[in-house]
């Protein structure tokens, strides 16, 4: 959730999308999601942070973004060491914040 819209991941057989909905207007937008399976992810403003885990492994691959129109650009990727292992669809994000869990603690990621 980030102020009036609901954020979503989407899958389908034409690829992932990140879909905005203002519930007090009825509208849906969607882009492409520059991230092929993100655990977690969190929006504020135009800025996005993705992430996607290394499988079993203590880190994960953290993808910051930028949307502009109907497009969602990444700008920078990088390999963060995380304390624990991190599972599948782990992130929980809020307000452009995304906390992540990696073993038996949560890493706070800003967008």
């Amino acid at each position: 959730m980030e102020g009036e819209s609901v954020w979503l991941v989407r899958y389908s057989g034409k690829g992932t999308f990140l879909t905005r909905i203002t519930p007090s207007t009825g509208e849906v937008a969607s882009c492409r999601s520059p991230v092929h399976t993100p655990d977690g992810f969190a929006v504020r403003g135009t800025r996005v942070v993705l992430t996607s885990r290394d499988h079993y492994k203590r880190r994960t691959i953290v993808t910051r973004a930028e949307l502009a129109g109907d497009v969602c650009v990444a700008t920078s990727q990088e390999r963060v060491r995380v304390p624990g292992r991190v599972v599948m669809h782990c992130g929980q994000g809020r307000d452009g914040t995304l906390f992540l869990r990696a073993g038996r603690t949560w890493v706070r990621i800003e967008a």
